[in-house]
C-alpha cells in the first residue's frame, strides 16, 4: 500500500516524533522510509540587505562564503541524516535526501519527484492564531502535497 513514505526532518525533537510511527508503517507495510532535510538554499541567501554588497570585491567575497555556508549546511544535514539511519533501518530500506529549499516546497517535491506514497510528519498541533503568527510547514504540506499527509501531534513530555 505504502511503497515509499517520506519523513521530513530538521533535526528538532519534534520533527522527530515522527520517526516511530513512520518506522511501525514501514514494518507492516514493507515501505522504504525516505529521511528528507531541506536546508535554505543559496538564492534565498543572496537576498540579503544590499549592504554585504557594498562593494564588488565585499559582494564576491560575501557571495564565496554564502556558497561556503550552503555547502556547510547540506554537509551538516547529510550527516544528521545519515546518523538516524542506522537505528531504522531494522525496518528495512532507509534512504536519505537533502533538498534546498523552503521545507513546505522542499517536501512536497520530494514526494512527487520520488514517488512517495504518503508523507508522515509531526506538527505542534498550533491552530487558528498560533498558525498565523507562526506559519506552519505541516499546513502548507498539507494544502499542496498530493499524497496523504498523516500529521503527528506532538505529545507533551513526562518528567
Amino acid at each position: 500500500m505504502f511503497e515509499t513514505i517520506l519523513v521530513p526532518l530538521d533535526g528538532s525533537e519534534l520533527a522527530e516524533d515522527a520517526l516511530a510511527t513512520a518506522v511501525e508503517l514501514q514494518a507492516k507495510f514493507g515501505s522504504r522510509l525516505l529521511l528528507l532535510r531541506a536546508v535554505e538554499p543559496l538564492s534565498r541567501r543572496l537576498a540579503q540587505p544590499p549592504a554585504i554588497f557594498e562593494s564588488p570585491a565585499a559582494a564576491a567575497a560575501n557571495v564565496e562564503l554564502l556558497e561556503k555556508m550552503t555547502a556547510a549546511e547540506r554537509e551538516e544535514a547529510q550527516t544528521y541524516l545519515e546518523a538516524l539511519r542506522p537505528r531504522l533501518e531494522r525496518g528495512g530500506r532507509v534512504e536519505a535526501l537533502v533538498m534546498e529549499g523552503e521545507a513546505a516546497e522542499a517536501v512536497v517535491s520530494a514526494a512527487a519527484e520520488r514517488g512517495a506514497d504518503l508523507v508522515v510528519m509531526s506538527s505542534h498541533g498550533r491552530g487558528g492564531l498560533g498558525r498565523l503568527v507562526f506559519g506552519s510547514v505541516a499546513d502548507a504540506v498539507l494544502r499542496q502535497s498530493g499524497v496523504p499527509v498523516l500529521l503527528i501531534r506532538r505529545q507533551e513530555r513526562e518528567g
